[in-house]
């Protein structure tokens, strides 16, 4: 698995070109999509770690979701047809309103589409009434809410109170993701948080596996 220790340190190195031959690399020697996707995570944590310590700018965050878009576009045509899962379920998803990350967004929404679910992503700097018409239009009866900003846990009480408040949606589970831990999750009403994306999906996977039981 070289390949794939060398993939995630051209992520947080802004190789693109390197990302993007060892991605084509990695799919021609047989490496699974999935494994893929989970290395870029761990490429784009490193970017974000770096930014943090102010080695890196909004510019070079910028450019790592660049790449990682890049290898989404190489990735999507190979997962349709050999890893594409059943049919899991129906997912809303976006950042909330007043914050325009999306590279946490981007790759959890990835992963959860390999694994079979249908995801409604708003994108970022979603008010909370757009939140509350694609549940109503699409019928999911699981939504994911992104912030990397601690005033944005406002927003987030502000869009799940809202989604409480309709009878129907009282039974929708609530994820919560990014710089967010229990405290918030106690705080804004949702039912779990999460800070790692691979953790976000088998949650999301729990939560199906329990409503179709029902």
């Amino acid at each position: 698995m070289k390949v794939l220790a060398l993939l995630a340190n051209a992520i947080s190195e802004l190789d693109e070109p390197l990302a993007l031959e060892l991605v084509k690399n990695g799919l021609e020697s047989g490496i699974s999509p999935l494994d893929i996707v989970e290395e870029c995570r761990s490429g784009l944590v490193a970017v974000g770690d770096r930014y943090s310590r102010g080695e890196y700018f909004l510019g070079d965050l910028i450019l790592s979701s660049e790449i990682f878009s890049q290898i989404m576009d190489i990735l999507g045509p190979v997962v349709e047809p050999n890893e594409k899962k059943p049919f899991i379920g129906k997912i809303v998803f976006g950042t909330i309103e007043g914050d325009i990350h999306d590279i946490g967004k981007n790759l959890v929404g990835s992963l959860l589409r390999c694994y079979g679910f249908e995801v409604y992503d708003l994108g970022v700097d979603v008010p909370p009434d757009r939140f509350m018409l694609a549940l109503t239009e699409s019928g999911a009866p699981i939504l994911c809410l992104c912030t990397l900003l601690s005033p944005g846990f406002e927003a987030l009480k502000r869009t799940i109170q809202l989604v409480r408040l309709i009878e129907r949606n009282s039974k929708i589970k609530i994820l919560i993701g990014g710089l967010v831990n229990e405290k918030v999750r106690e705080y804004t009403g949702a039912d779990a948080w999460v800070d790692d994306a691979r953790q976000g999906v088998e949650i999301c996977l729990d939560w199906s596996r329990e409503l179709t039981q029902k």
